[in-house]
């Protein structure tokens, strides 16, 4: 069996915290090249340890307020990522939102030029996406993330939203939505055009999502934007078109003509061919 997980379905749980850890390293390792190209003779195993003690005490009184603010972000992240179905309502579009969360800018000092997305289109692309395939996806999506939220709970104590993101049972709903989406795409850049002017009729409140910038206060979606977050959303069904026996799988589930209508499609977005034949 091929157990191959694509890049983007979810990657390995990732360690809330993590970055502390990376801080200090790249501190350490920035300082000791610095020692080592500065010094005059060859260093020596002893003089690494030296400077090793030396780096914790001389930077003690620096690095101890990066620790406590690293770590009142991690439990500020912990408790956003606690998922409580009592509290968090549809869930599955968080995890169709997942699969595109690369391309919303990570700061407010983001370029809205250089391919970031504003959150502000989410409500206009589900409006979108329900148009196309009715509200059953959405409601069995949500039924689905819930009851595995619920179960993993009861086993854990607690869940995660990044165990929604790497569930296969989440991923799979994701791709039944979109196998659905693939017969409304017979005219690619027809479809691409209708989708954008719906988003951008149903764009969020900037204030919504003030922590973008201003930058992104009077951001419209265009062509372009829609084609990427179509790639994004279809990559994880991509992946699969390139191992012939999970390009079989989607066949198998899906039917001949919609493998062949989605690898269509994926090769219109893309513009390449590189995918198993089915």
């Amino acid at each position: 069996m091929n157990n191959q997980k694509p890049p983007d379905a979810g990657s390995t749980k990732a360690v809330p915290c993590s970055g502390v850890a990376q801080d200090f390293l790249d501190d350490y390792t920035e300082k000791l090249i610095e020692m080592i190209e500065n010094a005059e003779q060859v260093v020596q195993v002893n003089d690494i340890r030296t400077f090793l003690k030396s780096y914790k005490t001389s930077h003690t009184d620096t690095l101890n307020p990066v620790i406590r603010s690293q770590y009142q972000q991690c439990l500020t992240r912990c408790e956003q990522e606690v998922f409580d179905p009592a509290t968090r309502r549809e869930p599955f579009k968080r995890v169709i939102s997942a699969r595109i969360a690369d391309l919303f800018p990570t700061s407010p000092e983001a370029d809205k030029k250089g391919g970031s997305v504003s959150r502000r289109m989410l409500p206009g692309l589900f409006a979108a996406l329900e148009k196309m395939v009715g509200g059953d996806f959405f409601s069995d999506g949500d039924r689905i993330c819930t009851d595995l939220a619920e179960e993993l709970k009861r086993r854990d104590q607690f869940f995660l939203w990044e165990d929604l993101y790497t569930s296969e049972q989440a991923q799979d709903a994701v791709d039944d939505l979109l196998m659905a989406l693939v017969p409304h795409f017979s005219d690619p850049m027809k479809r691409v055009t209708w989708m954008v002017r719906i988003i951008n009729a149903d764009l969020a409140s900037p204030k919504e999502y003030y922590f973008e910038g201003a930058t992104f206060q009077d951001w419209v979606l265009d062509e372009d934007g829609m084609i990427e977050i179509l790639r994004h959303l279809f990559r994880h069904l991509k992946h699969q078109m390139t191992i012939p026996e999970l390009a079989k799988k989607v066949a198998t589930k899906y039917g001949m003509p919609a493998a062949h209508a989605l690898l269509a499609l994926i090769n219109e977005l893309d513009h390449t061919e590189n995918y198993t034949e089915v």
